[in-house]
């Protein structure tokens, strides 16, 4: 009886020991003036066998194209490292003032595929992937001796949009022409259908639909259409800036109605050897500001790969350049050798002793890459939290940075299960976000530059990212807070301050019931193919169960990879 009792008793108190643990939720300040030693996995990664790079162009007396001697060109590396050679114009130039280029060009095959680099129109202080307020064209992909064009433009708050065309140029050095003009004036209301029965096609339908939902419905008007007939048309109406095209590495043709054509003004058109193509900016682009301040050649900052190109005959806004002499243009690393450390999922984030977020040395962050979801170099920087739900209270508060990003790159802080995070899974897009994820992310999208965003992701195909405030690589420190409450709204909210912007998420019932079982507060790399953010944080308040003195200390370790063909071992 006893013995019984005493069982009992036993069992009343751990289970209300454990009710009273798991009800008290403690806030942690952490202000990274010393290493915290979190948990990481993945998040520092080198190569064994970095390759040595020698960037070596710019004028030379030399007379490939056959209008020198003097003409511009050499070796030009892909490489983070930013690399240009490049004619200083003075007064920068912006989407409202015209502007035009010309000249020819020669390109030799490289020895591996993925080389590439820019011509155009660019600001030389801030570059990365698809540089910041730049107008030009950029050749890569080689494929049986030829490479795919494509033309980008950006403004200078990192938003824009670029242009597929099918547009070739063959690799074995033969001497083509070229021409890159831009008209502010032009504006897409101005402009008629090549058919006036594309329109009503798109009635009811959403983005990016493909030629072959076209054509059904086209069809039952004219039954003599053909599906490279109708392409022809989308072709045309894209031109004149009617419908956007979202054209898959070459593969296939997605189709968008513009719906707003009035707001659309300013005209991008690219001519190689008499074919042109064209695309207009997007609706309020052309009012961004925008500082291009260079014209020339700048490297292609992603992965690595090289490429030997030469370029001459050169009228630059009506006036021609004479190369027959050196003309001292400006160059940055392009004459240059060094050891290339980057590539596609080296990650390098965690504890840093830097000062970009806070007010003192010490923080966390770095680069984090977008990884497709079959590359196993994923992991996280995080401190375990005891168990939390969407029962729970949850709030974290601290300071952001961004100081560079790449299109398509995104990264993501809060709270998630270490175990789900980690567990293998199938399909392109089934890896971001994780399941049992509830924080910030910084995303970008390419005609919306980066947002801050809120992840609500009990279970992934019933996650929501909702954008918030744009958020730009600025290097400016900013105090951002995330609240969820439980007891707001009808089944939970989330509410964001970031600067002085608010914005809120309600949880949806399913959300709610579903329910989720964080484990881990911290920083996450992304299991969705894309590219880089350097991102840091400083002075970070946060929800746990669990206080810091008791968290488990962690050495932190560096992955060692052989560095990947190309640059990129997954895709």
């Amino acid at each position: 009886m006893i013995k019984g009792l005493c069982k009992i008793i036993l069992l009343f108190v751990t289970v209300t020991s454990f009710a009273q643990t798991k009800s008290e939720i403690i806030t942690i300040v952490e202000n990274f003036d010393t290493n915290p030693k979190w948990e990481g996995v993945n998040n520092r990664v080198e190569c064994s066998d970095c390759p040595t790079v020698t960037q070596n162009f710019g004028w030379a007396p030399t007379n490939r194209t056959g209008f020198g001697p003097g003409e511009i060109g050499g070796i030009i590396w892909k490489s983070t490292t930013p690399a240009f050679y490049a004619m200083p114009l003075g007064k920068p130039l912006n989407f409202k003032n015209r502007f035009s280029a010309s000249g020819k060009l020669a390109v030799i095959n490289p020895p591996k595929d993925g080389a590439g680099f820019y011509i155009g129109f660019f600001n030389a202080e801030r570059q990365g992937w698809r540089v910041w307020s730049s107008c030009g064209f950029r050749i890569g992909e080689f494929k049986d001796g030829k490479a795919r064009f494509f033309i980008d433009y950006k403004t200078g708050l990192a938003n824009g949009a670029n242009l597929f065309p099918d547009t070739e140029i063959k690799g074995d050095g033969s001497v083509n022409s070229w021409k890159l003009e831009y008209d502010p004036d032009a504006c897409v209301a101005d402009n008629p259908w090549p058919d006036t029965r594309l329109p009503k096609y798109f009635q009811n339908k959403k983005d990016n639909v493909p030629t072959k939902e076209i054509l059904d419905q086209f069809i039952k008007d004219d039954p003599t259409i053909t599906f490279e007939k109708l392409e022809e048309l989308l072709l045309k109406a894209r031109d004149l800036g009617l419908v956007d095209d979202w054209y898959r590495k070459g593969l296939w043709h997605l189709w968008t109605l513009e719906r707003n054509p009035e707001e659309i003004k300013g005209k991008i058109t690219f001519t190689f050897n008499n074919e042109s193509v064209s695309y207009y900016l997007l609706p309020g682009h052309q009012d961004v500001p925008t500082f291009m301040n260079r014209f020339g050649v700048f490297n292609w900052q992603m992965y690595t790969g090289n490429l030997e190109f030469y370029l001459s005959d050169l009228i630059i806004n009506d006036k021609k350049i004479d190369l027959s002499q050196d003309p001292y243009w400006q160059g940055l690393n392009n004459q240059i050798t060094f050891v290339e450390k980057d590539f596609h999922s080296r990650h390098n984030y965690g504890y840093t002793q830097t000062n970009w977020a806070g007010e003192k040395p010490g923080e966390i962050g770095g680069r984090f890459w977008g990884t497709e979801v079959i590359d196993p170099l994923h992991g996280y920087y995080a401190t375990d939290i005891g168990d939390l739900t969407l029962e729970d209270p949850i709030k974290f508060t601290g300071s952001i940075c961004f100081p560079e990003g790449a299109v398509d790159g995104r990264m993501l802080i809060g709270y998630f299960n270490k175990e789900l995070k980690m567990a293998p899974i199938k399909g392109e897009y089934k890896g971001n976000p994780p399941h049992n994820f509830l924080g910030l992310e910084v995303m970008d999208q390419t005609k919306n530059g980066y947002n801050l965003t809120t992840v609500v992701s009990p279970r992934q195909d019933i996650s929501e990212e909702k954008r918030g405030p744009i958020i730009i690589p600025d290097r400016i420190s900013r105090p951002f807070t995330f609240e969820y409450d439980p007891a707001a709204g009808k089944f939970g909210r989330v509410t964001v301050q970031f600067d002085n912007e608010t914005f809120s998420y309600d949880l949806k019932e399913e959300q709610r019931k579903t329910g989720s079982n964080f484990d881990r507060f911290g920083l996450v790399n992304p299991r969705k193919g894309g590219k880089y953010v350097d991102v840091y944080f400083d002075d970070l308040i946060y929800s746990s169960r669990i206080p810091k003195e008791k968290t488990e200390k962690h050495k932190q370790e560096t992955i060692i990879e052989p560095y990947p063909e190309g640059g990129r071992k997954y895709y």
